[in-house]
């Protein structure tokens, strides 16, 4: 897990790594030259980042990065996983002249709120809370969306093109990257091998946030019991006041789900990808620098996921039961549907749920979406 927390950190960083000196570019260029030079990919990274450099050279206060603030969502606080490696990696870039302050709140929507009001200029949360900045990379926890790591892959690699740039940004926030975390699976009080039926019975524990775990839930039909964040969510399922929460197997250690599973089952179904977004404010990280970073993101995605395996070893693998053959086809159905129907009451971004189903398409042409009408 420190890892994995140390690179989110080494992320948001990296952009005043590149800004520490004001090395001129060669010749005279516009901004627009700049800032093209600075997006193409077909060029060195040192050519793109002298370029960076003269574009934003006045950023510099006295030749050196003003202090920037990460703030990180960590539920164990400062005794975190991810709040201890920001700060080791905060104290390295003191080599480099850069003064980074690092807090961490248990509570998730305290740093929603600070980096709302600029007492952040970066923020780590959790997808279903990102999706108030970006409803484009909010979409990627859709219901089925992403069916397996391999079609994550594929989407890892669009979002870091320039290509996508754009749709990166939104006002006057932008995602400088996306963090998958592994696919979500139910957790449910249920001994038994698992059916449809005694699965979605009962309570549900949802994030009021989170359009994905509403809408299935509300389509079995469940009680909804609402909290505020994940840790609260998970709260309600540990103390057996919801019956089953959808969650990502690091959720086993990272919200002690284990003490909801001890009489209990997982099924063994990916219903989404769980991610975590970096977001920054546009007028502290600029979008260039976004650029950058999702595409180092996107190189260390490998490594990324061997951290997600390392951490989710622990779950105990006679605690995961899959249903039938026949049932996992009836919920692959009424997944699609749902995401059609989130979708057109406006829960999910458009242009993201193409290129999901464009994805998915490439991956099995013979998919029944996939089959020209």
């Amino acid at each position: 897990m420190k890892k994995f927390s140390s690179l989110l950190l080494t992320l948001s960083l990296c952009f005043s790594c590149g800004l520490i000196s004001n090395v001129a570019v060669a010749k005279k260029l516009t901004d627009d030259e700049l800032r093209a030079r600075s997006m193409d990919q077909g060029r060195t990274l040192q050519s793109r980042i002298r370029a960076l450099k003269k574009l934003y050279s006045h950023m510099l206060i006295d030749g050196e990065i003003p202090p920037r603030m990460t703030c990180v969502w960590d539920v164990l606080g400062k005794q975190g996983p991810i709040y201890t490696a920001t700060v080791d990696q905060a104290l390295r870039m003191k080599h480099y002249g850069i003064t980074m302050h690092v807090e961490a709140y248990t509570d998730e929507q305290v740093v929603v709120d600070k980096l709302k009001s600029g007492e952040c200029d970066t923020s780590i949360m959790s997808g279903a809370q990102a999706k108030q900045f970006n409803d484009f990379t909010g979409s990627i926890e859709a219901l089925g969306g992403v069916p397996s790591r391999k079609h994550m892959k594929y989407l890892m690699q669009v979002l870091a093109s320039t290509h996508a740039h754009k749709k990166m940004q939104q006002g006057d926030y932008h995602i400088v990257g996306v963090i998958p975390i592994g696919a979500n699976y139910l957790f449910t009080h249920e001994g038994k091998k698992p059916t449809l039926k005694r699965t979605f019975k009962g309570k549900a524990a949802v994030v009021n946030s989170d359009v994905s775990q509403k809408g299935l839930f509300d389509a079995f039909g469940m009680k909804i019991v609402q909290g505020k964040n994940t840790a609260a969510a998970a709260g309600a399922y540990n103390l057996a006041d919801a019956d089953v929460i959808m969650a990502p197997l690091v959720g086993y250690n990272m919200f002690n789900l284990g003490a909801g599973l001890k009489h209990g089952s997982i099924v063994d179904y990916p219903i989404s990808q769980m991610t975590l977004q970096v977001v920054s404010r546009v007028d502290t990280i600029p979008p260039e620098v976004g650029q950058f970073l999702r595409e180092d993101l996107f190189i260390k995605l490998n490594m990324l996921y061997r951290e997600v395996e390392k951490n989710s070893r622990e779950v105990p693998r006679d605690k995961m039961f899959k249903f039938s053959a026949r049932e996992e086809k009836l919920l692959d159905t009424k997944i699609a549907t749902i995401r059609q129907q989130v979708t057109d009451e406006g829960g999910y971004h458009k242009g993201m749920m193409k290129l999901q189903r464009k994805i998915r398409c490439k991956i099995d042409k013979r998919r029944q979406e996939c089959q020209k009408k």
